[in-house]
C-alpha cells in the first residue's frame, strides 16, 4: 500500500499557506488602516473600509454652542440669585 504521507504533507502545507495569506490580507486591508485611523482620533468603518472624521453638531445645524450655553446660564442665574438672597436676611 503506498504511503499517503506526501499527500497529507502537501495538503497541510497548502492549507497553512492559505490561512497565513488570509490573515496577512486581513491585516493589510483592515487591521493596519483601522489602527492608523483610530490613532488619528477618527472613526473606522468595517463595511466600507474607510476612515471618517467626526462632524460637530454645530456644523450640521448651524447653531453655535455659545448661544445654548448663554441661555442655560441665563436660566441658572435667577435661581442662583434667589438662593443667595435666601441666605442673607
Amino acid at each position: 500500500m503506498p504511503s499517503n504521507f506526501k499527500t497529507f504533507k502537501y495538503a497541510f502545507l497548502g492549507t497553512l499557506l492559505f490561512v497565513v495569506t488570509l490573515i496577512t490580507a486581513y491585516q493589510f486591508l483592515y487591521g493596519i488602516p483601522q489602527k492608523k485611523c483610530e490613532a488619528a482620533g477618527n472613526w473606522w468603518s468595517f463595511r466600507y473600509r474607510e476612515c471618517a472624521h467626526p462632524i460637530a453638531l454645530e456644523d450640521i445645524t448651524g447653531r453655535h454652542r455659545k448661544a445654548a450655553a448663554s441661555t442655560s446660564a441665563a436660566s441658572a442665574a435667577p435661581a442662583a440669585a434667589s438662593a443667595s438672597a435666601a441666605r442673607h436676611p
